[in-house]
């Protein structure tokens, strides 16, 4: 839903309806909303690693809240 939101307004930004959302896109200088994501994914976990994010902090549920959970 929010990538329709983006292509929307990527539409009005360029009234050029030759163009395709990856060249709007890359007019405006904007990258996908997936493509933001994973980056943000691949920042954390590289954070985690470095040891610059204690993921402990992150993650402190009780044995209740967790209870029969597949990922506990």
């Amino acid at each position: 839903m929010l990538e329709k939101v983006q292509k929307r307004d990527t539409r009005l930004m360029f009234r050029d309806k030759c163009l395709s959302y990856d060249e709007r896109l890359q007019k405006s200088g904007l990258t996908t909303l997936e493509t933001r994501r994973l980056r943000g994914d691949l920042i954390e976990m590289f954070k985690i690693f470095k040891g610059f994010d204690d993921i402990n902090k992150k993650i402190s549920l009780s044995s209740t809240e967790v209870s029969g959970h597949d990922f506990k």
